[in-house]
Parts: structure tokens; C-alpha cells; sequence
């Protein structure tokens, strides 16, 4: 295997996608090529779930920049990339599609990340237009855990780590006891956690423009670990920690920030 779930792949690519053995190939070349260089920035714990925008975006940009590709070809790489996250996703191997965002090579080269938002919670609560699920997820990364951890999350798995009772309150008047004593934190109608996280993007994305920051679970991970990482007062154990990351994914995100990263600090937005 030189990518993870190549044989599937390769199936779904024959099979359902119907293509020809040479376009199979390309494709698989491509996603090779990409696997290779996430692996590498990442380290052993590498997994194809946490795969972020930012990290196809680097790595398109790599193409770019240090192997001198041409725009075409770089578009070719980002095209076999989205088949392959495609199928991924509609095959429930990863929670959430990471390439919406993308289109061709024409993005920017900074990403743009509002940072420091954490302490700010209570104070969101106070936004009656402001969807639950948005505190409830902000809450949740605020305290370190992944976008994957937190689908299958517990209320009480938060709660017990909130010191903040303002907050605290507000997360337990909106969650649904009514079916469990100790829900999910993102519980479906039937009371189960969801497969992915994609319904939940769906909801708390158009609180964008009342808070002023990309609300995506990928986002806001993102912006988390940024904000970590702009913390001169923590040490880099303090930081791996927080993260809960190993220290070849610092040295990355390290990287990350200093060239493709730019960070604005977060600011209520007044009434």
C-alpha cells in the first residue's frame, strides 16, 4: 500500500468510476506523491481522517514552488486529489470532505486564521442569533480534542473540563436530556452521534459573519493550534501537550505558520 485504502481505490475507480487503467494509474501517482509528503511532514501517527485544506493547499503550493510545476499539471494533482477525498468521504473513511475550498491553483498563498477566540466563550453565549451547536464545538476544540474525537463526545466529557459557569450553564440548557442522561455532545433525532461532521459544518457555518472567523470543525481546529502555537510563554512540552501532537507535527505547523499562515487576533464583534 502506498496510500491509504489504494486497493478500494482502485476498485471504486474501475468499477464505479468506470476509467481507463492509464487514468487509474495517474491518479494513484498523484495521491502517492501527496501521501508521501504529508507522511513525512507528520510523522508515524499520520492519518488520511485529519487531512486538512491547509495541508493539500501546502502541498499544491510545494508543487509550485519548489518542484516548479506548471499550473496545469499542479491543477492535475489537485484533481485526482479531490477523486480520491470523494470517494473517501462517500465511503465513510474520513468525517469530513477537507476540499471545498479549493478551486485550481488560484487561492491564496496566505490562509488566514483569527486566533485566541477561547477566552471569548461566555461572552458568545450572549449572541441570542448564535446556533448551539457553535459554542458546543468551539467549546470542545478550545479544550484540545480533534475534530474526530469530538463526533462521538459525551456532554459529560465536556462539562466535567468547563470551569467557566456562565458557560457551563448555557452548554447544559442547550443539550437534549430527554433520551440519555449523558448524551452525545452532537446527538442525531434518534439520539446517536453523527458518522461525519459534515451536518454539523452545515449548521454552524453561516454564524460566520456574526462572529467574524471561518466556522468549520477543520477551522477551528486550526485556528486553535495557531493560537497555541502564537503563545510565546509556552514551552514546546507545554505546546505538545495542549495539542496533543508529537513533535515532528509542531516543526510542521511551525513551518506552516511561518509561510503560508496569516493570523489576526479575534475580536467580539460589537452589537
Amino acid at each position: 500500500m502506498t496510500f491509504p485504502y489504494e486497493q478500494k481505490f482502485q476498485t471504486y475507480c474501475k468499477q464505479k468510476k468506470q476509467l481507463a487503467p492509464s487514468t487509474i494509474a495517474l491518479a494513484a501517482k498523484s495521491i502517492t506523491t501527496f501521501w508521501n509528503y504529508y507522511a513525512t511532514n507528520i510523522g508515524p501517527n499520520a492519518s488520511i481522517n485529519e487531512v486538512t485544506t491547509s495541508d493539500i493547499r501546502n502541498f499544491l503550493d510545494s508543487l509550485e514552488q519548489k518542484m516548479h510545476f506548471k499550473s496545469n499539471t499542479v491543477n492535475k494533482y489537485l484533481s485526482h486529489l479531490k477523486m480520491y477525498f470523494v470517494f473517501l468521504a462517500e465511503y465513510g473513511f474520513i468525517n469530513s470532505y477537507p476540499l471545498f475550498t479549493l478551486r485550481g491553483n488560484k487561492f491564496d498563498r496566505k490562509q488566514k486564521y483569527v486566533i485566541n477566540w477561547m477566552s471569548h466563550l461566555s461572552e458568545l453565549t450572549q449572541i441570542t442569533k448564535l446556533h448551539s451547536e457553535t459554542i458546543k464545538m468551539m467549546a470542545a476544540i478550545s479544550l484540545g480534542y480533534k475534530p474526530d474525537e469530538i463526533l462521538t463526545m459525551r456532554i459529560n466529557t465536556l462539562l466535567d473540563q468547563i470551569t467557566d459557569s456562565q458557560l457551563k450553564k448555557y452548554l447544559q440548557v442547550h443539550t437534549d436530556y430527554s433520551q440519555d442522561a449523558n448524551p452525545y455532545l452532537f446527538a442525531t433525532k434518534s439520539g446517536d452521534h453523527y458518522a461525519s461532521d459534515f451536518n454539523i459544518n452545515q449548521k454552524i457555518a453561516p454564524d460566520r459573519d456574526l462572529i467574524g472567523m471561518q466556522l468549520t470543525s477543520h477551522k477551528l481546529r486550526m485556528s486553535f493550534v495557531y493560537s497555541i502555537l502564537s503563545n510565546p510563554k509556552l514551552s514546546d512540552e507545554e505546546i505538545l501537550k495542549t495539542l496533543r501532537i508529537p513533535l515532528k507535527s509542531l516543526n510542521y505547523y511551525r513551518k506552516n505558520m511561518m509561510l503560508y499562515v496569516e493570523t489576526t487576533e479575534f475580536k467580539l464583534a460589537q452589537p
